[in-house]
């Protein structure tokens, strides 16, 4: 007994080595969600040339101050712990080699209670907000998405060398209880318009089979899948490319290389909690171009961490590949060619 509990307190990666049998015994370890005014000020602020983010860590703010330009991810920046004096108003104690100092610290909301901005000293930091806070980035199409969508119907698309092609399969034809949350069959996407005509999902067969048993690896945490995306025919996006336009052409490879969605082994997938059947508010949103969006971003809260960790895990345990620079990608077999696909209904 003394090591099953030894086991059940340790922390989230100690507890996925566990194997199934522990379940029966105790629940996995989950963070608490912070208190609803101080996780309205966690987010990015910036001002005087420099970039902080706020995050919530073991119930308690703190700060990460991004020192080099080129720390994307937020990984490499100073930590300042907040000492909370009274509401809204915090103590930042910075101690170094050669430092020792006290700097007093205070935020300010809107009329919804949202921090926007931070002020210390005789500097303000107003909030960079991304895609939280109901405040989505939208990119509007040069031309009217049905115009781009006729002139990506009549491209010719690519036919690159492969090893592999995909069996593609109806996702919930494989993964009972899938929640569908398909974005780009709606407006709620980065072009604030239907990409995709389909309100089909599919994926490789191996992949959805795979994907189905990280569905079962999730439920005793309490939590299931959210679909966002598989495959994509690649005049879907080719169509992509277009509407972005040239000045946010980067966001996606070009159209005549394909891209791995096309293939039918790429997955974009979220968290659904199965006790309230809600969508869980990951470390942020869908396509959210942002710190927020990389797999190892140090800022949000605990919880929002530890889910997105544990979301990686179950994927990588079943042989996904999870990318870098969106958390919320993977990739099935990934040292694999797969051939560029452009159909639209299988």
């Amino acid at each position: 007994m003394k090591t099953l509990r030894k086991i059940t307190s340790s922390l989230f990666c100690g507890v996925l080595c566990v194997t199934g049998t522990l379940w029966a015994f105790a629940a996995p370890w989950i963070p608490e969600e912070p208190s609803k005014d101080e996780a309205a000020l966690v987010g990015f602020y910036q001002g005087n040339g420099e970039s902080l983010a706020v995050r919530e860590n073991a119930g308690q703010l703190e700060i990460l101050y991004r020192y080099q330009p080129k720390d994307k991810d937020f990984t490499k920046s100073n930590v300042f712990t907040l000492v909370k004096n009274y509401y809204d108003n915090y103590e930042l104690r910075e101690i170094g080699p050669n430092t020792d100092a006290t700097s007093t610290l205070r935020f300010d909301r809107d009329k919804n209670g949202q921090g926007i901005s931070l002020n210390m000293g005789q500097k303000s930091y107003p909030r960079r907000f991304g895609g939280e806070n109901g405040r989505p980035m939208r990119i509007t199409p040069p031309k009217p998405m049905e115009e781009l969508r006729k002139e990506a119907e009549a491209a010719q698309p690519p036919s690159p060398a492969y090893q592999k092609t995909a069996q593609l399969v109806e996702i919930t034809s494989v993964v009972p209880g899938i929640v569908y949350d398909l974005r780009y069959t709606t407006a709620n996407n980065i072009f604030g318009a239907p990409l995709v005509q389909s309100n089909h999902a599919y994926l490789d067969r191996s992949a959805a089979q795979a994907l189905n048993r990280v569905q079962q690896d999730l439920k005793p945490y309490g939590y299931g899948l959210v679909f966002w995306e598989g495959y994509r025919s690649w005049s879907d996006f080719k169509l992509a490319t277009l509407a972005l336009g040239e000045k946010h052409q980067d966001m996606l490879p070009k159209a005549e290389e394909g891209y791995a969605h096309n293939t039918g082994r790429s997955v974009d997938v979220s968290l659904v909690d199965l006790a309230s059947g809600e969508e869980v508010s990951m470390i942020s949103d869908f396509d959210e171009p942002s710190p927020a969006q990389y797999a190892q971003f140090a800022g949000g809260t605990q919880k929002q961490r530890y889910l997105r960790d544990l979301l990686r895990q179950m994927m990588t345990r079943e042989g996904f590949t999870g990318s870098d620079m969106e958390w919320w990608h993977f990739d099935w077999d990934a040292g694999t060619t797969y051939q560029i696909l452009n159909t639209k209904e299988p």
